[in-house]
């Protein structure tokens, strides 16, 4: 079985559906992971952005190549059905799985579900309600670890900072981070206009589709940066960087 990984936070609007969608659409592009998302949101958020932005496109690039196809698999499911879907052995075949969880922590099944995972990644948004509720969360996933390295079973957890202004806010939560000990990525995402259209077939990295999203050198800089740590720290198996048609052309 793969790594199983959640970017999770108990604070809605933290951005953590999009970064999903944004890591898992470069991961298995650029990286050729083999990839499963489980959306068990109660949005469905990437569940609709593929049904609603990317099947069209899908369908234009199947009049170029008939075999065509998504690059990785995306499942909606309720989160009593998450262990379900990681013990069963035909689904070994992953090299990531990545769970999309609700946007709050108060109830038995948000518990268990994190506890699936081998790494959660906590988003970071420097702004006081996101402080606090972040004090809160590392506590669940403190708990959590405490009694996994009791039992012996390999748990982790890391900030991940993202909307980042490099204004006097962010300066706070990096001293705040500080403060909790909270361990957390080099790599962060900014807050810019491209993030808010991922995509589940195109690659932020990819020029033309960054350059389309609103995005620039500095998004595939980002995007890349951040995908190298997360290969790196769940020593994920490293596959040799695909070129998009923008690079193998020139």
């Amino acid at each position: 079985m793969g790594k199983i990984v959640s970017f999770a936070t108990q604070k809605g609007g933290s951005g953590k559906s999009t970064l999903t969608l944004i890591l898992a659409t470069s991961l298995a592009v650029d990286y050729n992971l083999k990839l499963a998302v489980l959306d068990c949101d109660y949005q469905q958020s990437i569940v609709k952005t593929r049904t609603h932005m990317d099947a069209e496109n899908l369908e234009q690039l199947k009049e170029l190549d008939t075999e065509a196809t998504y690059p990785y698999d995306i499942f909606p499911m309720s989160m009593t059905k998450i262990f379900d879907f990681v013990d069963n052995p035909k689904n070994d075949k992953y090299d990531l799985i990545l769970l999309d969880l609700p946007g709050r922590a108060d109830g038995n099944e948000i518990f268990d579900a994190l506890t699936a995972c081998d790494v959660v990644f906590v988003p970071l948004v420097s702004d006081y309600l996101d402080r606090a509720s972040t004090a809160d969360f590392t506590g669940i996933l403190h708990s959590i670890k405490s009694v996994a390295d009791k039992d012996g079973i390999a748990f982790a957890y890391y900030g991940l900072s993202t909307k980042r202004t490099n204004r006097r806010e962010d300066k706070e939560m990096d001293e705040y981070i500080n403060h909790i000990g909270l361990s957390r990525l080099k790599a962060s995402l900014g807050l810019r206009a491209a993030y808010s259209r991922p995509s589940t077939l195109f690659s932020m990295q990819n020029p033309t589709y960054s350059r389309y999203a609103g995005g620039d050198k500095a998004v595939i800089d980002e995007v890349k940066a951040l995908c190298d740590e997360i290969i790196e720290k769940l020593e994920l198996p490293v596959a040799q960087l695909t070129p998009t048609k923008d690079e193998s052309t020139q």
